[in-house]
């Protein structure tokens, strides 16, 4: 399903069907979507100090190029139309509160970063196809190192 690059220390996929629309194939390694994995090795907490070592290995997930073509084009409109909005929003908070509205940039920044992943989501979605990490939950092999103690998520100390 996957063999290990030592060179980009990476795993690549052997499979060429697309994951995230199911129809097409992938073309190109870079094509591919490759999701960081991250597997805890060990953990230090003394009163002073915390650290925390672990492994990460990128997956790829294959991904045709009209996926891929979608994937970055929703990243790109969703951060403009966010971020449009959230200094939109400041604006009209100037403009209603006068000097008051100096509170509404935490609210834009709260937009801005929050509605970036929300509108991408709903981008992708919209054209028929998963998100990437929707898409890369579904893998097989990814699935496998999941249940062997990989995470999504990095870890911290």
């Amino acid at each position: 399903m996957h063999t290990f690059n030592p060179t980009l220390k990476r795993l690549e996929p052997t499979e060429t069907q697309c994951v995230y629309c199911e129809m097409e194939s992938s073309t190109h390694m870079d094509d591919n979507y490759f999701v960081p994995l991250f597997k805890e090795n060990d953990r230090t907490n003394i009163i002073v100090y915390r650290s925390v070592k672990y492994n990460k290995v990128p997956v790829g997930i294959p991904r045709c190029k009209t996926c891929q073509a979608i994937h970055q084009e929703a990243t790109s409109k969703a951060a403009l139309i966010a971020w449009s909005v959230a200094v939109g929003f400041v604006i009209l908070c100037f403009m209603i509160w006068g000097i008051y509205g100096i509170f509404a940039i935490f609210a834009g920044i709260f937009i801005g970063f929050g509605g970036t992943v929300y509108m991408e989501n709903k981008l992708v979605r919209d054209k028929g196809i998963f998100t990437k990490i929707d898409g890369a939950k579904r893998n097989d092999a990814v699935q496998e190192l999941v249940i062997a103690g990989w995470s999504f998520t990095q870890p911290t100390a």
